[in-house]
């Protein structure tokens, strides 16, 4: 089975690449996946609320159209 992971920073790709191994087993034995890491604001922040820019949010922007993609 092929896996396909939208994740929303670097630290969530970095956290799963070392997880996903110890889940499923070796890469490619029998399963493969493909991480995809967007830039996300990179930590939780105090109290829950975020001072981030609403327009950085890449993932969440774009999630129908990369869903629509993965559809075809």
């Amino acid at each position: 089975m092929h896996i396909e992971r939208l994740i929303e920073d670097t630290s969530g790709k970095r956290f799963l690449q070392s997880l996903l191994p110890r889940i499923l087993g070796a890469y490619g034995e029998p399963h493969t996946w493909r991480l995809h890491a967007y830039k996300g604001i990179g930590r939780i922040p105090p109290g829950l609320k975020t001072t981030a820019d609403a327009a950085k949010r890449i993932l969440l922007d774009r999630l129908p159209k990369l869903l629509r993609g993965y559809a075809n």
